[in-house]
């Protein structure tokens, strides 16, 4: 930069001119996050600095989102646990216990450096790369995938949440330089990614498998990927993706039991079914907390799956709204963070991780209400699930680290 920029001691600063990169942006560098305009030697040089509180919206709303979840998992889950355990409370006690260990890691990861995450990206991703290979050789099968592995007093880890993470890890590392994009560090973070997808899809998990693909897609987008080869990527993924559903009998089957459920009303059918039962009982105020019908063995996965069925079944139209609206909010805490953040590490990643939560509550409720096929995604925060717990406090502890780093002066002005 020009050192006639920088003014003499007791000498006014001077306006910086729009077209001059910010200290060390024009080397492909991130800016410095540590310091703050005007240093005390009495410089006037911009730089950017951690200014501001945890957005508190944020934290409001993910905490009434726990206790949403806490409260439905028990409603909707007491009848079985009795039955199988002869305790109403066990799966409610488990997610209160993931429900801590998760706050411990917002805790944690709200006060890590975040920009520290740019260089752990790789190492998580071979650690989540050795699980999801330790899951196709030693994992817990269950409904017909192997995507769990088996941890003492009765808990399961999913280690495809930990590579959900990894890989917005791997592609906000790999979108971070301000002037490229193709770089030989982009080719192997992707080629990374494509290997987690790989695996999972392999479990078999076609929802999460996708989620990290559309993830990955949109963020090459953000970066500024070339329009005519991302249209020519989506074609080509749509067509493997349609291949493999006509090829695989019992996706198949899921898609005509959500074209015409009731043809099927006794297989493929049989969930949305019950779900469109239990959403009609609700009517606009519900039947009221625990007083749900459909979740006594009618309606499978009453507290994973379909918990948002539950829901609107016993708290009505005006609690499903509020529910959503919830994760609305928490979609516009996110996204602002990621747009306020001077990094454009910090920008990618807010966004990744903001995209990957709002991303699986909206396919889940699409699922629940019949608008797309039925698939094995959760709702964040509220279905019964410890590593999804965890992991979606972790990754929200991650955004509230972003919330403390603002722009100062003109430094948006870089990116």
């Amino acid at each position: 930069m020009d050192s006639s920029y920088f003014p003499q001691r007791g000498q006014p600063a001077r306006a910086r001119a729009p077209h001059q990169p910010l200290d060390g942006l024009e080397n492909g560098l991130e800016p410095d996050l540590r310091t703050q305009f005007g240093d005390r030697g009495g410089r006037g040089r911009l730089r950017i600095a951690r200014v501001a509180p945890w957005d508190n919206a944020l934290v409001y709303t993910t905490l009434a989102l726990v206790v949403v979840g806490l409260i439905s998992v028990f409603t909707a889950s007491a009848a079985q646990a009795d039955l199988e355990t002869g305790n109403s409370v066990s799966l409610l006690f488990k997610q209160f216990i993931s429900a801590a260990l998760g706050y411990g890691a917002l805790l944690w990861m709200a006060r890590f450096p975040f920009e520290k995450l740019k260089n752990l990206a790789r190492p998580l991703a071979l650690v989540s790369l050795g699980l999801l290979l330790l899951t196709m050789l030693a994992g817990t099968t269950a409904n017909g995938s192997e995507r769990w592995i088996a941890l003492p007093f009765g808990f399961q880890f999913q280690p495809s949440d930990v590579a959900k993470v990894a890989a917005i890890l791997l592609m906000a590392q790999a979108t971070s330089h301000p002037r490229k994009l193709w770089t030989q560090s982009t080719i192997l973070n992707l080629g990374m990614v494509s290997l987690m997808i790989t695996l999972i899809y392999q479990q078999p998990n076609l929802s999460v498998s996708m989620i990290l693909g559309i993830l990955t897609v949109v963020m090459l987008f953000l970066a500024g990927i070339n329009i005519q080869l991302l249209t020519c990527s989506l074609v080509g993924i749509g067509f493997i993706v349609y291949k493999k559903i006509l090829e695989t009998p019992y996706q198949k089957k899921r898609i005509v039991g959500w074209l015409n459920p009731w043809q099927l009303s006794q297989d493929a059918g049989y969930n949305l079914i019950q779900s469109y039962y239990a959403i009609g009982s609700g009517g606009l105020y519900g039947v009221g907390l625990g007083n749900s019908i459909q979740k006594l063995y009618y309606l499978p996965f009453q507290h994973t799956d379909f918990i948002f069925s539950v829901i609107c079944e016993e708290w009505g139209i005006i609690g499903a709204a509020i529910v959503i609206g919830m994760f609305g909010l928490l979609a516009w805490r996110g996204f602002t963070i990621a747009y306020h953040c001077p990094s454009r590490f910090g920008k990618m990643l807010a966004f990744g991780l903001t995209m990957a939560i709002v991303l699986q509550a909206s396919i889940n409720i699409c699922v629940t209400i019949g608008l797309m096929p039925v698939t094995g995604v959760t709702l964040p925060l509220i279905s019964y699930g410890g590593t999804s717990m965890v992991v979606t406090l972790g990754m929200i502890g991650i955004l509230l680290n972003i919330s403390r780093y603002r722009s100062t002066g003109n430094a948006s002005e870089a990116f």
